[in-house]
């Protein structure tokens, strides 16, 4: 009997202990639920801070790019909270410089920058309060930039910007030439679905320009060597690099290190680079990203293929172009490189490979003597009030990392965009955000080291000082010898990370 009763009394307490659990539950579950649909860094909530006395320093981007956003946004929270904020605005080529003697000295509470950089400065960055991770705003972000926040499963870089290529391009000039095409090529003229399709249409436009599109040229890229150059040729081989069957890295080999930078698949997308240049807007002209974004917004090129902000530079509302352009996947290829065998592969179904390009973010420097105003400043900078309206104008470099982002009614609506727009764009990025196999920066060890020489190699190729093959061997043995000097092990670590994210895992 002893023992029957013994069992009853445990079950009545475990129910009872079960039925407290379920009823705290019910009561913070709508509360939990509650604060997070409300965005506690809009300018309602912020106001209420009250930060008189205290300055904040802050590192970014010269203006336009993410250091017109920083200013317009740091004049507001000085508004609202008392605060004083000083900000330093530094070039492309000197910001690696500057963020990491920056924050080892202390000299900034806050700083944007790469995120593939953070292998580098993680030592000295301040993790994500609890407070922000739980934010209405964080929980929107999608799920491969939440990935990008994070070093080793700590959160440490705050989202504030979604970047990835995708193709931008003329549907007006190509609608003008599309009978004419088919006469000659006997070909329906679609957008181009590959690099090569991309360097014929630009050659019979070449020849078959409309009269009114006279001063249109073809294609507008980066092509600057201190200006993000290493991005534009990624992109450029993905498709014949990244083969469908690989899962041991797009970089390197996984398994040994060996870098991949001088196999055939990069080299045949740096001939294609090196082809597509005299079809830019200004022969004599070497584009930056801010060039870029400015000459494809106002229509000198029929296609670009970057990150958001040409298109978005586009279709501003004082745009004339903005009716006849969309969006679609970077080209593909018909044939990939197989490391494997060691042999080219060719398909009947065109290999897609989206890039993520490396992406500003920001965080919160471990030395700052005002932690919870700089997060509180990096949380307005992009709450929903001012994410929505960044996103709108091309020359901040704030794209889509929301779920919310990729409302087609948002963009219609607070946008202005037609539908049909609006439709292909989130078309474009969702397919983007579902593919399997996707490419994502260098984010290892002394990354910006790897991209240099990756920028010498390809800008003496595009210059005629080497030819693709000896320009990216180059790249490869400088490669070694940087992982060598970093340590194979570590850097092999740092880069399985990368792996799994091209592999959808």
């Amino acid at each position: 009997m002893n023992l029957f009763k013994n069992i009853r009394n445990r079950l009545i307490l475990k129910i009872r202990l079960l039925s407290f659990v379920l009823i705290v539950l019910t009561i913070l579950i709508p509360k939990v639920h509650a604060q997070n649909n409300i965005d506690i860094y809009s300018s309602e909530q912020i106001q209420h801070k009250d930060y008189s006395g205290i300055t904040l320093n802050i590192l970014t981007h010269e203006k336009p790019v993410m250091g017109e956003p920083t200013e317009l946004h740091a004049h507001q929270f000085e508004k609202l909270t008392g605060a004083k904020i000083n900000i330093t605005f530094i070039p492309f080529e000197k910001l690696y410089q500057e963020l990491q003697l920056g924050l080892k000295t202390g000299k900034y509470d806050i700083v944007f920058y790469g995120s593939l950089w953070i292998a580098d400065i993680v030592e000295n960055l301040e993790p994500i309060p609890e407070k922000m991770l739980n934010s209405s705003q964080f929980h929107d972000v999608l799920e491969h930039y939440k990935m990008i926040s994070k070093w080793e499963n700590k959160y440490y870089q705050v989202p504030i910007d979604g970047d990835r290529h995708y193709f931008q391009y003329r549907t007006d000039v190509l609608e003008s030439i599309k009978h004419q095409y088919f006469k000659e090529k006997n070909k329906i003229l679609t957008h181009p679905e590959t690099w090569k399709d991309v360097l014929e249409t630009l050659e019979f436009f070449k020849t078959h320009k409309p009269e009114n599109f006279k001063n249109i040229h073809g294609i507008v890229e980066i092509n600057k060597f201190h200006d993000l150059l290493f991005s534009q040729f990624i992109k450029h081989a993905a498709p014949y690099a990244f083969h469908p069957d690989n899962n041991s890295g797009f970089y390197f080999d996984v398994n040994t290190m060996k870098p991949l930078i001088n196999s055939p698949g990069f080299v045949e997308a740096l001939k294609d680079f090196i082809a597509l240049q005299k079809y830019y807007p200004d022969l004599k002209k070497e584009y930056g990203l801010a060039d870029v974004i400015e000459s494809f917004g106002k229509g000198e090129a029929i296609f670009s293929d970057c990150w958001d902000d040409p298109f978005i530079k586009a279709m501003e509302n004082d745009s004339k172009i903005k009716t006849g352009i969309t969006t679609s996947l970077s080209p593909g290829s018909r044939k990939a490189w197989n490391i494997k065998t060691q042999k080219w592969d060719k398909f009947t179904k065109i290999n897609y490979v989206p890039y993520f390009a490396w992406g500003w973010t920001s965080a919160v420097s471990k030395k700052s003597k005002n932690k919870e105003a700089a997060f509180d400043y990096l949380g307005f900078f992009s709450n929903n009030e001012n994410h929505f309206s960044d996103l709108a104008i091309g020359r901040f470099g704030v794209n889509p990392c929301r779920k919310s982002d990729l409302d087609i009614e948002f963009w219609t609506k607070n946008a202005g965009w037609d539908k049909k727009t609006a439709e292909n764009y989130v078309a474009t990025l969702t397919q983007m955000t579902a593919s399997m196999k996707k490419i994502l920066d260098l984010r290892i060890y002394q990354s910006r080291q790897y991209m240099h020489a990756l920028s010498v190699g390809i800008y003496r190729a595009l210059t005629g000082r080497d030819t693709p093959q000896l320009a990216l061997d180059e790249v490869a043995n400088k490669w070694t010898q940087l992982t060598k000097q970093v340590g194979i092990e570590k850097q092999k670590k740092a880069y399985e990370q990368i792996v799994k994210f091209e592999n959808g895992q």
